[in-house]
């Protein structure tokens, strides 16, 4: 009997559950992204300048890029239409503040400028060649979750955990 107990339990449980687990979509009103194009037949690489670009949705439990595709595309298109260079692999990465999208940028760029230095030609598009446009991915039937700006200022150290004051006093209790 205790067992039919549990089991009936763990089914209810396993339906409840993943319904509360949906990851909502977020849109931050600006991120910095960048952009990688390489083909694999060839040793030539692109990488864009690091842009600001407003109003992106991510996804809110992952922190995953949402309309990555989209991105991806635009430079897809830009290679096609403007450079004449079809069939490129394009890969666009995207940090919510300035530091986050340098040290992955200079991370990745390092990789083909010195650990294979000299088996790869690497260029860099400028902003004023190429500019990532925003991609819409807000859904009709539910409101836009706007999160708010990321600031990049860091806070003073506490002294011994304590919260203090600017005139390094502590505050009195309430």
């Amino acid at each position: 009997m205790k067992f039919v107990k549990y089991a009936f339990l763990a089914v209810i449980l396993a339906t409840i559950l993943p319904c509360h687990s949906v990851a909502k979509a977020v849109v931050t009103p600006r991120a910095y992204m960048f952009g990688f194009i390489a083909n694999f037949s060839d040793s030539v690489v692109y990488f864009t300048d690091i842009q600001r670009v407003d109003s992106v949705w991510y996804d809110h439990k992952t922190k995953f890029l949402l309309g990555r595709s989209s991105y991806a595309n635009q430079l897809r298109d830009h290679f096609s239409n403007n450079m004449k260079m079809p069939h490129r692999t394009c890969v666009v990465i995207y940090g919510l503040t300035r530091n986050d999208i340098e040290k992955k940028f200079l991370k990745m760029k390092k990789i083909y400028t010195k650990k294979f230095a000299g088996q790869y030609d690497v260029r860099t598009l400028n902003e004023n060649e190429f500019h990532f446009t925003s991609v819409d991915m807000s859904p009709e039937d539910q409101q836009q979750i706007v999160a708010k700006p990321v600031k990049a200022d860091k806070k003073k150290p506490r002294k011994n955990g304590k919260r203090q004051s600017r005139d390094g006093k502590r505050p009195p209790r309430k």
